[in-house]
């Protein structure tokens, strides 16, 4: 419960900051600087340290690039059909297409997987959330701001990008002994990311601005909580696997709210933040409630 009340304080946080007129209108992009360059590579390189990994594991945690790729097959021709710009599509992507798998998502599954599975949403959320935030997200999001791919300009953000550089760094020393003052430096910098993250998205939600984006919420929110989680149970039903509890795992991680992540990459970018903020701050409230509904269709298959 505590990392629950935590989002929703740091959402709050967020908005009387807003309000209260102590910080520069530039806040928000100085707040997700720090999450993308610091908090979420520490992150990563937190995550990935011992992490034991099982071979029955993988398809879990490709189950966050298949929510990607269906968001595109979704959303885009959905874009296409409402006429709206590249802007807008490249929000909708990134917010709906990646599901907040860590700072909701493990307290999600210890509240009803229990504890001991963990080590499996760590590795969906770093192998499949992560990853793919730090490769196709951030294509996504170029493509998106600049309203054309350039090859080079992409794969040059993607290579440096704090994040990947962090899980590259992360794989090649996993085997490695770090000193106790080194993890804890990286664990406390790593804790900063939910409330950076929340308080930036609280600092740009304005439900004032809602006129004109309600069908972009239903789409971006109807997706993200009702069709990817239910697309990756139909795939798991039909692949006989629903009554795996890695797949319980992975089919509830599936149906969290928006990614802050990918919020603050779609802010930094400028791709939409009125909507973008609305998705997160809607999106998670809602979550708790559709998270348990999903849970409890999904504990009988």
């Amino acid at each position: 419960m505590q990392p629950i009340i935590l989002i929703f304080a740091c959402l709050i946080i967020g908005i009387v900051l807003r309000w209260s007129g102590r910080l520069p209108d530039t806040a928000t992009k100085a707040l997700g600087g720090w999450v993308i360059n610091v908090a979420l590579p520490a992150a990563a390189l937190g995550s990935v340290h011992d992490l034991k990994l099982h071979p029955d594991w993988w398809l879990a945690a490709a189950t966050p690039w298949i929510g990607v790729v269906l968001a595109i097959i979704v959303i885009v021709p959905l874009c296409h059909v409402f006429r709206w710009k590249s802007h807008r599509a490249g929000a909708l992507l990134l917010v709906a297409g990646w599901g907040n798998t860590s700072f909701v998502g493990l307290p999600m599954i210890t509240a009803f997987a229990g504890s001991q599975w963990l080590g499996l949403g760590i590795v969906i959320d770093l192998f499949g959330s992560y990853l793919a935030l730090s490769t196709l997200g951030l294509a996504i999001a170029s493509i998106a701001s600049a309203g054309h791919f350039d090859w080079r300009a992409v794969g040059k953000r993607i290579v440096t990008f704090p994040p990947f550089i962090a899980i590259l760094v992360a794989f090649a020393t996993n085997h490695l002994e770090r000193p106790e003052w080194l993890t804890q430096i990286v664990t406390s910098i790593a804790e900063t990311l939910t409330p950076i993250a929340l308080a930036a998205v609280g600092y740009a939600l304005r439900l004032d601005r809602i006129s004109g984006r309600l069908a972009a919420l239903g789409v971006g929110l109807g997706f993200r909580l009702f069709v990817a989680p239910l697309a990756i149970m139909l795939m798991y039903i039909a692949l006989h696997q629903a009554g795996d509890p890695v797949a319980k795992v992975a089919m509830l991680e599936m149906a969290m709210p928006p990614m802050l992540g990918a919020s603050i990459i779609a802010i930094d970018n400028d791709l939409e933040p009125d909507l973008v903020a609305l998705l997160i701050g809607i999106g998670v409230p809602l979550s708790m409630l559709t998270a348990w509904a999903w849970w409890s269709v999904i504990a009988l298959l």
